[in-house]
């Protein structure tokens, strides 16, 4: 992609660009926003300006245009991390820098300097939205001793030009250079848990060299300037530019190439398997071949008139605000979307509360114009989202899976607009392509806490944002470090361990021990559901739908189950203390399907609700093999074991459940 490097003078902006080029893009512009002549610095929540004096020789280092704007607004939306475009705020001055690059330069991406301001991010990320550019922000949430040390590493050649913390003092440490200050900056971590890469603004930095530059910046006399605190800061007064030994005709990438620094893939070294785990996943997968022949060539052929779900209601509410609404089917997502616009309406609900979406669809091949349908319904901090094709009968084209949440004692006056009340969810929506996680440019998030919800993940490599190369086992390694970082993002105390329970899509049944153990290894304790389906998005091999409870070391855990003839039952279940947050799933199998009867059906039903506390509302979703049962067979098994109005049941036809023995998985829910 064309490429606009939204530049400060820093070295973050600078390194960031540097990791664009690294991924493919071209930069072909630069922009900076800066205070008038007569300030050296502005208070601003969202730009660098000290040193400003010294950007304008970036548009000769680089070789590319240079755009400027000054900054004419001030920090007025500050007290939600979520933006909405406010006249006089300083962000629209981004927005109408961005928009001039834009059209003068046709550019279809913004390099970003951001490291860990979610304040920052979003607003760039709402900048980004509006214009139609992608925003490329590589360092998101980086290891910042790390992602310093890989600066100076590179040839990132800053001086400091400000400090403000407490361990910094303007006459002893401004005008030095980062690779000067690696190792006191590390100390001052330990003993002040400073921000090494000056996160928390306890320094600022001028770059003056980069393996992007054609040119260096050669500074011959500053200016000092000390305020309160120890806090002070240097202004430029004689700077030049000076001629670097490069070739004529060197592209950007050449450059970057020779400068040592990780390209996207370089960031998966932590998915090796040890040549011994490698020959026993081999192994596997040779016991499991046989079985693939068994579900190859399956489709759903029933085209029995979907019912409804019996005498279920299709909308229950437990006591600490969740609800769940269940199997919302149509030919289109705009009518499913329209028909649960209904339901949450008439529990004085909308679309906001919306907190997990399960879409079911009948080709992944509909995806884009499914997803087009969808995006239409969600703006600000969207639900998370998972999706997958299962072999649903003609008539139906979509089915979702819903989970809403709303605070009891926050009344509809004092929710804001589009967006729930501040203090009723956190939402991670990172739009920005890094090396973090997969970029959500889309009608969905990454997690949504307090019970932390995660998005459908696959094995997506994050800075290119393409399906990583190297088999199942990569794949679902991958995967999984997304759902941890993930979660670490929305409580950082925890990780993949934090997981209760969670549903993992695979295409191949070959590949169920596979993503089994890839979780094991992570964590033992969470207890998931393994179903095979004809199609994930993106051509993946294996998803994982996951949720956690920050409080994870409360829970408790039971394995249990029985035999009944032919049929054998397991069950694993865990819940916390009070009961409030639980998980069941129960795994029926048989060698032969005749033997899952009517009556067996509903013991097995029954048996999965006394172990789940059944005066308590749930959520109940049935993965069952469509070659193998009935739909209507087991909506009479339903109606017939589950009291109206305590759970809603969703009915998902799948390829195969488990192994090639099982024909029917139940996952049960409360938050």
């Amino acid at each position: 992609m064309r490429v606009v490097g939204l530049v400060s003078g820093g070295k973050d902006s600078c390194f960031n660009m540097l990791q664009c080029v690294a991924g493919g893009h071209q930069v072909v512009a630069l922009a900076n926003l800066a205070p008038n002549h007569h300030t050296d610095e502005l208070d601003s929540y969202m730009y660098q300006s000290v040193g400003h004096m010294g950007v304008e020789l970036y548009a000769e280092a680089v070789g590319v245009p240079l755009f400027r704007r000054v900054i004419q607004g001030s920090s007025l939306n500050t007290t939600s991390i979520t933006y909405h475009p406010t006249e006089g705020d300083e962000v629209e001055d981004l927005y109408l820098l961005l928009k001039e690059v834009q059209e003068k330069c046709q550019v279809e991406a913004v390099s970003v300097g951001a490291v860990l301001s979610d304040y920052q991010r979003v607003r760039v990320e709402n900048v980004c939205t509006r214009l139609g550019l992608v925003c490329l922000a590589y360092m998101w949430r980086r290891n910042q001793s790390e992602l310093l040390r890989e600066m100076v590493a590179c040839g990132v050649d800053a001086i400091l030009i400000k400090v403000a913390a407490i361990g910094l003092y303007p006459r002893k440490h401004l005008g030095k250079s980062i690779t000067q200050m690696v190792s006191y900056l590390e100390k001052m971590k330990e003993k002040y848990h400073l921000n090494v890469c000056g996160e928390g603004g306890e320094y600022e930095t001028f770059t003056l060299d980069c393996p992007l530059f054609m040119k260096r910046i050669v500074v011959h006399k500053t200016e000092m300037v000390e305020t309160a605190g120890d806090v002070g800061y240097l202004n430029l007064t004689d700077i030049e530019l000076v001629s670097k030994d490069i070739p004529e005709g060197t592209s950007q990438l050449e450059m970057v190439k020779a400068s040592g620094l990780r390209f996207p893939e370089d960031f998966l070294s932590d998915l090796k398997l040890a040549e011994e785990e490698q020959q026993a996943e081999d192994q596997a997968k040779e016991r499991h071949i046989e079985d693939e022949c068994d579900i190859a060539a399956l489709r759903c052929e029933e085209e029995e008139a979907w019912e409804g779900e019996g005498d279920q209601c299709p909308f229950v509410r437990t006591p600490t605000g969740f609800s769940f609404m269940s199997t919302i089917s149509s030919a289109t997502t705009e009518d499913a979307i329209v028909k649960l616009k209904e339901l949450l309406t008439g529990e004085d609900m909308a679309m906001r509360h919306v907190t997990s979406v399960k879409m079911y669809v009948q080709d992944m091949n509909d995806y884009m114009q499914l997803n087009n349908q969808y995006i239409r319904h969600f703006s600000v901090n969207p639900p998370v989202r998972v999706c997958v094709e299962v072999p649903l009968p003609s008539q139906v084209r979509v089915q979702l899976d819903v989970c809403a949440w709303r605070q009891s004692h926050v009344t509809a006056e004092e929710e804001e607009g589009d967006q729930l009340h501040p203090s009723s969810r956190t939402t991670m929506h990172v739009q920005g392509i890094s090396h973090w996680a997969p970029a959500n440019i889309g009608p969905y998030s990454q997690a949504v806490g307090g019970v932390v919800v995660v998005a459908g993940m696959i094995g997506l490599v994050p800075g290119t944002m393409q399906v990583v190369a190297g088999g199942v086992e990569v794949q679902a390694r991958l995967a999984l470090r997304h759902v941890s970082r993930v979660i670490t993002a929305i409580a950082p105390s925890t990780d993949v361990r934090a997981v209760v329970q969670g549903v993992c899509f695979v295409t191949r049944l070959s590949d169920v021990g596979v993503a089994r153990r890839m979780m094991a290894r992570l964590s033992e304790s969470q207890i998931s559901t393994y179903v095979v389906v004809p199609a994930l998005p993106r051509g993946a091999l294996v998803e994982w739908q996951t949720w956690a409870c920050v409080e994870n070391n409360k829970f408790e855990y039971e394995e249990k189950g029985y035999t009944r003839g032919n049929v054998s039952v397991r069950l694993r279940r865990r819940w916390y203390h009070d009961n409030s947050v639980m998980a069941v799933n129960t795994v029926a199998s048989c060698f032969s399907w005749e033997d899952l009867t009517l009556e067996i059906l509903e013991e097995v039903i029954q048996y999965t609700l006394n172990r789940a506390d059944s005066c308590v509302p749930l959520s109940f979703t049935f993965y069952y093999r469509s070659d193998r049962l009935s739909r209507t067979l087991l909506q009479r098994a339903i109606s017939a074991a589950v009291p109206q109005e305590l759970a809603t049941i969703s009915l998902v036809p799948v390829l195969a459940v488990e192994d090639k023995h099982a024909l029917l998985a139940l996952a049960a829910t409360r938050h």
